[in-house]
C-alpha cells in the first residue's frame, strides 16, 4: 500500500488528484487542508487532517507528497498580496523542514508557469516554452508577481532539499469545482447575463483537469521522472476571446460580449512545450476544449 500525502486537497486540482487516488484500494491518502469538504466521507482509504500549513505541525510519514495548497486566484494577486506570498512559502517550508528529517521517497511541488512569464514576455524567451525557462520577476512593484515569485522560490526550496522531487507547472487547469480562474468566472458572470470578457486578446492552452490529475499520478509513478521539471498543459494555443466565443455557444447566448483589457501583468501569450513530458509518460490530452465546456456545464 502506498502512503500518499496531499496538501490543498479541498482546492480545485487537489480534490480531483484526492478523489482519484482513493478509488485505487492499494493507496492510503492523507488529506490536508484548512477547509473541510464533505467528499471525504466517501472513501475508507482516506483520512482528512484540517489544518493550516503555515503552523508547524507533525505530518504523517508518507512516500509520496503532492504539495499543491497554495493561495491562488489572479484577483488575489492584486488584493492580498502579502497572504499570497505567506500560503505559498510558510507552508513549503514547514513541510520540507519536516520531511528533510522524516524522508518520503518522492516530494512532488505544484509550480507554476507565471513563473516564467517574465522570460516570455520581457525577455522574448522562445514560445513554445520548455522547463528550462528563466524564472523571472518583471516588476516587483506590481503586485501581481507576489504569486509567480513566491512559486519561483518554492521551486527553488524544493531542488535545495535534499529530497527526491518532481515539480509540475500546470498550465491552465479547468474543469469542476475550479473558482476564481478565467472559465468559471466568465461563465458566472454570462449567467447573471454580463459580458464583460478580461484579456481577450491574450492566449492560452487549456487542460480539462482530468487529463492533468492523469498525467500527475503517471509522472508519480514513473522512477526516470525524478528530479525532473515537467510542464502539464494543452498543445493547441488559442485567445481568451475564442474560448469565450465556445462558452457563449455551449450556453445558447448570442449576445455581444464585451472587450475589455488584461490586467497589467497577465502573460499575453503562454504556450507550454509539452514535448518532454511526452517523451517520458507518452502524455496526450483526451478531453476537447468544447468537450471540456460541456463537462462544467453539466457539472460533470
Amino acid at each position: 500500500m502506498k502512503k500518499i500525502l496531499i496538501t490543498g486537497s479541498s482546492g480545485f486540482i487537489g480534490r480531483h488528484l484526492s478523489e482519484t487516488l482513493a478509488k485505487n484500494k492499494k493507496n492510503f491518502i492523507y488529506c490536508i487542508d484548512k477547509k473541510k469538504s464533505n467528499f471525504y466521507n466517501n472513501y475508507e482509504n482516506l483520512k482528512f487532517i484540517n489544518s493550516n500549513l503555515k503552523d508547524r505541525i507533525s505530518f504523517p510519514k508518507v512516500d509520496i507528497v503532492f504539495h499543491l495548497a497554495a493561495f491562488n486566484g489572479t484577483k488575489f494577486f492584486y488584493l492580498k498580496p502579502f497572504e499570497v506570498i505567506q500560503d505559498n512559502i510558510i507552508p513549503t517550508y514547514n513541510l520540507l523542514n519536516y520531511y528533510k528529517k522524516n524522508k518520503p521517497s518522492l516530494f512532488i511541488y505544484a509550480g507554476s508557469p507565471e513563473s516564467t512569464a517574465g522570460a516570455t514576455d520581457y525577455f522574448k524567451y522562445k514560445i513554445p516554452t520548455d522547463e528550462k525557462s528563466p524564472l523571472v520577476i518583471e516588476d516587483p512593484l506590481n503586485l501581481r508577481w507576489s504569486y509567480a515569485g513566491s512559486k519561483g522560490l518554492g521551486e527553488q526550496f524544493v531542488i535545495s532539499s535534499g529530497l527526491n522531487f518532481i515539480i509540475l507547472r500546470y498550465n491552465n487547469v479547468y474543469g469542476k469545482y475550479q473558482k476564481d480562474h478565467f472559465i468559471p468566472d466568465f461563465i458566472k458572470r454570462v449567467k447573471k447575463n454580463k459580458y464583460e470578457l478580461y484579456g481577450y486578446k491574450n492566449t492560452r492552452t487549456m487542460i480539462h483537469v482530468k487529463d492533468a490529475v492523469s498525467a500527475s499520478i503517471k509522472v508519480a509513478t514513473n522512477k526516470k521522472c525524478i528530479n525532473q521539471i515537467f510542464n502539464i498543459g494543452g498543445d493547441k494555443e488559442m485567445s481568451i476571446l475564442s474560448v469565450a466565443k465556445k462558452i457563449m455557444k455551449a450556453m445558447n447566448k448570442k449576445n455581444k460580449i464585451k472587450l475589455m483589457p488584461a490586467p497589467k501583468g497577465s502573460a499575453l501569450r503562454r504556450l507550454p512545450d509539452i514535448s518532454k513530458i511526452r517523451k517520458f509518460i507518452a502524455f496526450k490530452p483526451k478531453i476537447s476544449i468544447d468537450d471540456g465546456i460541456d463537462l462544467i456545464l453539466k457539472n460533470k
